[in-house]
């Protein structure tokens, strides 16, 4: 009887620490915003309203605008609107679509897991406003 009580405990001991320690996302609060990636080499700023995006390139002067659907709160479509300034012809680019699923959330930004034809990467990303 002892070791079925013990079990239970270990098992309840175990269920509240998954619980305690699982993360929360909090999706929502990165659904508007400014943004800047963490990697020192991407100096770009987005700055991201319910439906579009716009990421410019402080040092090239590169804008791309983008229109956002949202899957649900941490899933959205980011489709080329428009590039501006950009050196070569990119206009194969428009209309390209991008699916974004952001998969871990933090006080300061997150990381979302973006895929499309030409790219499939992590990124992390700091909301600066």
């Amino acid at each position: 009887m002892f070791l079925i009580y013990k079990k239970m405990f270990l098992f309840l001991s175990l269920l509240t620490f998954i619980s305690c320690n699982h993360q929360q996302k909090n999706c929502a609060d990165f659904k508007t915003g400014k943004f800047k990636y963490v990697l020192k080499d991407r100096p770009e700023i987005i700055i991201r309203s319910d439906s579009s995006q716009i990421e410019i390139n402080p040092i090239t002067k590169i804008e791309v605008y983008s229109k956002l659907i949202w899957k649900s709160d941490c899933e959205y479509d980011m489709v080329y609107d428009k590039i501006l300034n950009a050196p070569e012809d990119v206009s194969d680019m428009i209309g390209q679509k991008i699916n974004v699923k952001i998969v871990e959330t933090n006080s300061k930004g997150y990381k979302a897991h973006a895929i499309s034809p030409r790219i499939d990467v992590i990124l992390e990303f700091t909301k600066i406003d």
